[in-house]
């Protein structure tokens, strides 16, 4: 099972019950939680957005989320951008 950085965006994999966070939804992880004898999978505090606005923070076992390639705060450069500042 592939784990997420801190910062690094995550889509959920099944709905997380008592939460508006639903299947298909994408987060950030902002921390990472240990096991404990409560919860033995390790999980991820995520906060989870909607059209660019927060719509749910909310702890996860790392199993209920895949990583994505991007880091929120990112810079995505691109051709145009490098070309520009040449």
């Amino acid at each position: 099972m592939d784990t997420a950085d801190l910062f690094q965006w995550v889509m959920m994999i099944r709905d997380v019950p008592d939460s508006a966070v639903k299947a298909g939804d994408r987060g950030v992880v902002v921390d990472h939680l240990p096991s404990n004898r409560n919860q033995l999978e390790p999980g991820y505090a995520i906060e989870v957005f909607q059209d660019g606005e927060t719509l749910d923070v909310g702890f996860i076992p790392v199993s209920w989320a895949t990583p994505l390639p991007q880091i929120w705060g990112a810079r995505e450069s691109n051709s145009t951008e490098i070309r520009a500042s040449s």
